[in-house]
């Protein structure tokens, strides 16, 4: 399933609160695909992401993450686990793998797929950066 129905349910560009959206779909094995779901914030808080799809073991694309400075936590644990996720599309510049903001972000994902970064991002190859066996797109 997707999450098409829930596409404005993130409206805001500034996200208030810590871990906003801590484990929100965290375990859905149900859910294939994320693609749809709109996530415009651009300032993100601590932890707000932390987790919101781990172990989602059928999602295969992750949203669109605009973001471009990463702050503590906020992505860590984000898509662990999610054994089938071959697609994320991040527009971070600053902040990643800084203070734990990417820790084990793509741990357990596929051994192949696709990470669309910024061009001028440096990303490390880890499962806290882009996994290895990926193939890394600029973004346009």
């Amino acid at each position: 399933s997707t999450l098409f129905p829930y596409t404005t349910l993130f409206r805001s560009r500034d996200l208030s609160g810590t871990y906003a959206f801590w484990a929100l779909f965290s375990g859905n094995t149900a859910l294939t695909d994320a693609s749809d779901l709109l996530m415009p914030a651009t300032t993100l808080t601590e932890a707000c992401y932390q987790a919101m799809f781990r172990n989602c073991s059928n999602l295969t694309a992750a949203p669109e993450l605009p973001a471009t400075t990463l702050v503590r936590y906020c992505y860590k644990s984000m898509f662990e686990n999610c054994a089938s996720l071959t697609s994320v599309k991040s527009l971070a510049t600053s902040g990643i793998n800084t203070n734990e903001s990417t820790n084990s972000w793509l741990s357990g994902v596929s051994a192949t797929g696709t990470f669309t970064k910024a061009a001028s991002a440096t990303w490390p190859t880890s499962s806290s950066g882009i996994p290895s066996g990926w193939t890394v797109v600029n973004a346009e």
